[in-house]
């Protein structure tokens, strides 16, 4: 079940200084809002920390940015399970001003 349109963008480095974000891929996955109660909030962030879940193995990295409907997003964690038929990638990540 999918909710969302999201796109991963990256630092681009150029003679070893980052240039601009690129966009590394685009996917459709599921976005929720974590709640009060989760193992994941902090510092009273309520209302700005999500939880994204993606049923297969992918590339993003915890200094990638997410866009959202042109809303832009930092990860803050990501982890990856592997078990049988079933890959997991949970992403936590924090709306910008």
């Amino acid at each position: 079940m999918n909710n969302c349109y999201v796109e991963v963008k990256r630092l681009v480095y150029e003679n070893n200084v980052a240039r601009w974000r690129s966009t590394v891929f685009s996917v459709m996955w599921y976005l929720t809002v974590i709640n009060e109660e989760s193992k994941f909030m902090w510092d009273k962030k309520f209302g700005k920390l999500y939880k994204l879940c993606i049923t297969s193995l992918v590339d993003i990295r915890e200094s990638d940015d997410v866009v959202i409907e042109w809303k832009s997003y930092s990860v803050k964690w990501v982890a990856q399970r592997k078990c049988w038929n079933l890959c997991l990638t949970t992403v936590i990540l924090e709306k910008g001003i």
